[in-house]
């Protein structure tokens, strides 16, 4: 085996180049500051800042990381980041981000939250504990609950099964933010998919039981404000309770006040 100065190839590629000693430094100041490293429902690299004000998420090639990480090289060695070293900082941060696995992001959440897919899922295990069958079936499933529930069709359950495994492969990390866990495997008889609720999930009532349900108050099909005890039980009215919505009595040739007065009443007609 060669040797150079007195060591071996293998122990001279052992060491620890200075490069990686930095990315150590950068990345235990990282662990210390909470950043987190995961990548997103679409497969993107994303860090969570924990220290951002207004938002903690971000793309991992984005202005507002990358300036974090110059500035921190800058505290951590006092010099300035080159080039060379950022894309080599930015490649191990890539990896860890892969590490870290998929969650669900703030911004993608917003976009979720309607997604047809999801609601009738969370429908489906507000019924069961879980389900476990072919993947062709869940999705024949949840199109009957979205025609009984009259959910959107803007953005429909798919027909075809391999493409509805695929979005619903996406939105395992979804899914599981409301608290079902989502599990997909290839069998001989085809795709499978078992769905089981997660201690967070919420059993919420579906809409048809909202209506039907006899505990809550049914509408009881008259305008609103309107009673079986309208004009009934109510006070003889007094000088506290304003002036009485009632006809003023016809004025007669008895009546002694002044025009002016009559006519002020009146709303000042002459």
């Amino acid at each position: 085996m060669a040797k150079k100065n007195g060591k071996t190839s293998e122990q001279v590629t052992d060491k620890p180049t200075p490069r990686d000693a930095r990315w150590k430094e950068i990345y235990t100041q990282l662990q210390e500051d909470k950043v987190q490293f995961f990548l997103n429902t679409e497969l993107e690299p994303t860090v969570r800042i924990p220290t951002d004000g207004f938002r903690t998420e971000w793309p991992v090639d984005s202005q507002r990381f990358q300036d974090l990480l110059v500035s921190m090289f800058f505290e951590i060695t006092e010099e300035i980041l080159k080039s060379t070293d950022r894309d080599f900082l930015m490649a191990q941060i890539r990896e860890e981000c892969r590490k870290g696995g998929r969650e669900l992001t703030e911004p993608e959440a917003a976009k979720t939250d309607e997604d047809v897919i999801v609601q009738t899922v969370v429908a489906l295990m507000n019924r069961v504990e879980m389900y476990s069958g072919l993947t062709g079936v869940l999705c024949k499933e949840l199109k009957k609950i979205q025609d009984a529930n009259a959910l959107s069709y803007s953005d429909g359950i798919p027909t075809f099964t391999n493409i509805f495994s695929r979005k619903l492969n996406r939105l395992i990390p979804v899914l599981r933010g409301y608290g079902v866990d989502v599990s997909m495997e290839h069998k001989e008889s085809g795709s499978h998919c078992t769905l089981k609720r997660m201690e967070l999930f919420q059993i919420e009532p579906l809409p048809e039981e909202i209506l039907t349900d006899g505990s809550n108050h049914q509408s009881s099909g008259k305008p609103s404000g309107a009673t079986s005890n309208t004009g009934k039980g109510l006070p003889t009215p007094d000088g506290t309770d304003g002036d009485e919505r009632t006809d003023p009595p016809q004025l007669t040739e008895e009546v002694t006040q002044p025009k002016s007065h009559i006519s002020a009443k009146k709303g000042g007609v002459k």
